[in-house]
């Protein structure tokens, strides 16, 4: 992607949190400055870190993830647009794009040759945090389905269960990647 065009886009979408902030403000609306303000310091540390890390994704993928973050924590939150029909399912149907999207950018980055050593410690702990993840989210879609297609009660807790479920393993997904965090830099 071109420099200048990102550039601008970035440009763009600092200019919505802007406004939208400021509307926020004017509607007293706290909550949500605090949740949009939290998403662009997200998308200000994932510029950053593709700067520091010299590309750690490519300008597409950053862009894409920038304006993914903007449109479901922004708009969908912030603005309600989660109360828009299908707008939910439209961005978890793009996020399981952008998810395959990145998997496959990590995995062309391994090229021994092209990534140097801090790129690819980095990729591995995203990696592994996002299959750790998606093998939670896997299991309790089959937990569901058992529930629902053969009258067993997995899910005794609906929502809730599936939420500490997915919480749990989140935790147990950070330990690890601390744990192999310093693995590596001792490998090293």
């Amino acid at each position: 992607m071109d420099k200048n065009r990102l550039k601008i886009i970035y440009r763009i979408i600092y200019a919505i949190y802007a406004v939208v902030l400021v509307y926020l403000f004017l509607q007293s609306n706290f909550l949500n400055i605090a949740i949009a303000s939290l998403s662009l310091i997200g998308i200000i540390v994932l510029v950053r870190l593709n700067k520091i890390y010299n590309h750690l994704f490519n300008d597409s993928i950053t862009a894409v993830l920038i304006v993914f973050t903007m449109l479901s924590l922004l708009f969908g939150t912030c603005l309600n647009f989660y109360d828009i029909k299908y707008y939910d399912d439209f961005l978890h149907v793009w996020s399981g794009l952008i998810g395959c999207s990145l998997a496959y950018f990590i995995y062309g980055c391994f090229d021994e040759n092209k990534v140097d050593t801090k790129k690819k410690t980095v990729f591995i702990l995203i990696y592994m945090f996002m299959f750790s993840m998606g093998v939670a989210s896997i299991w309790e879609l089959i937990e569901f389905g058992m529930d629902r297609f053969l009258g067993f009660e997995c899910q005794a807790g609906g929502l809730v269960d599936t939420m500490i479920d997915t919480l749990d393993c989140l935790i147990g997904s950070i330990f690890m990647i601390c744990y192999y965090y310093f693995k590596i830099k001792n490998e090293e």
